[in-house]
C-alpha cells in the first residue's frame, strides 16, 4: 500500500472498529486490485479526462454545506468550461468494500458509512495518488484531515507540479451540529458525535500544517450567506482567524437556492477569467 505508516495509523485510529468485518487489514495484492478497479471505473465514469494538473479541494466540517453548496457550484463552473475531471468523495468508495454485503446484513443502513469510513478513505487516497501520477484534473471532496494526512497529499501534488484551489466553507459549530442533526433525521444516516467533533477540531491544525505549502494555491473562504468569498493563499498566518470571523452564527434565514446560485455565478465568472490550473502569478492576481 503506497501510504506512509503515520497516515495509515491516523485512518485506523480515527475510524477504528472492533468488528473484523470492518477491518482494513487486507493484503497488498488486494489493495492494489481494488485501487486499479476503482481507478478504471472512475476514469470511465468521468469520461476519460485529459491530463491537466489542477486540484480543487472542498473544505468544511460535517454539516457545513460542502456537498449541498460548494460541490454543485464548483461543478457548474467546471461544466461551463466543458472541463472533464475526476471527482473523489469517500462515499463513492464504499461499494468496493470486500465485506460490504456482510456489513449490510449486520448493521442498519444508517451505520454503513460510519463502519466503512476507514476502508473508503484508504481506497480513495490510493486512487488519489494514482490520479495525481496520471496528471488528471481532480475535484477532491474531502475536507482537511490530520496534519500528517495533509502533508502526504501536499507532497504528492507538489512532486507532480500541481496547483490547488481550496474552497473552504466556514460555519459555527453550533450551526453545523444543528444541520447534521436535521440531516440525520431526514436520511436516517448515523453520524457519531466523535466523528462530527473530529472534523471540527482538525481544521485548525490542518490549516497550520499547510502554511508551508510550496505549490501554487488559492484559498477561498465562503459562508452560507455572503455571495462572494474572501480570497487569500498559503502562507497566510491569519487564515484561521479569517475562517473564524466568517464562521459566525446568523439569525438570518438561509435562502438556500439564492445562496447556491450566487456561488455558481461567482465561480463561473472567476474560472472564466482565471484558469483552473493555478500559477504563481494567479496566486496574486486571482
Amino acid at each position: 500500500m503506497f501510504m506512509p505508516m503515520d497516515v495509515v495509523a491516523f485512518i485506523r485510529n480515527q475510524w477504528k472498529c472492533e468488528d473484523p468485518l470492518c477491518a482494513i487489514d487486507f493484503s497488498q495484492t488486494l489493495w492494489g486490485e481494488l485501487c486499479e478497479r476503482a481507478y478504471l471505473d472512475l476514469t470511465e465514469r468521468c469520461g476519460y479526462p485529459k491530463a491537466s494538473k489542477f486540484c480543487i479541494r472542498l473544505v468544511g466540517q460535517s454539516g457545513s454545506g460542502k456537498t449541498s453548496q460548494l460541490l454543485p457550484a464548483v461543478k457548474a463552473a467546471l461544466e461551463a468550461q466543458s472541463q472533464k475531471y475526476v471527482s473523489l468523495a469517500v462515499r463513492d468508495f464504499v461499494p468496493y468494500h470486500p465485506n460490504l454485503s456482510a456489513i449490510r446484513e449486520h448493521y442498519d443502513e444508517g451505520l454503513v458509512r460510519e463502519k466503512t469510513n476507514a476502508f473508503a478513505l484508504t481506497l480513495l487516497t490510493l486512487v488519489l495518488v494514482r490520479c495525481i501520477r496520471a496528471h488528471l484534473p481532480i475535484l477532491f471532496e474531502v475536507t482537511l484531515l490530520s496534519p500528517e494526512y495533509e502533508r502526504f497529499v501536499h507532497q504528492c501534488l507538489s512532486e507532480e507540479g500541481y496547483g490547488c484551489d481550496y474552497h473552504c466553507l466556514a460555519i459555527a459549530k453550533e450551526t453545523s451540529d444543528a444541520w447534521i442533526e436535521a440531516r440525520c433525521r431526514e436520511t436516517h444516516r448515523v453520524v457519531s458525535k466523535r466523528s462530527s467533533d473530529f472534523f471540527f477540531q482538525t481544521l485548525q491544525p490542518a490549516f497550520e500544517s499547510l502554511q508551508s505549502v510550496c505549490m501554487p494555491n488559492r484559498v477561498f473562504i465562503w459562508d452560507a450567506y455572503h455571495t462572494e468569498p474572501q480570497r487569500t493563499h498559503f502562507p497566510d498566518e491569519r487564515l484561521w482567524q479569517k475562517m473564524q470571523a466568517v464562521a459566525r452564527t446568523s439569525d438570518e434565514p438561509l435562502i438556500f437556492e439564492a445562496a447556491l446560485e450566487a456561488k455558481k455565478k461567482f465561480l463561473c465568472n472567476f474560472y472564466r477569467e482565471y484558469s483552473f490550473v493555478v500559477t504563481d502569478k494567479q496566486m496574486s492576481n486571482g
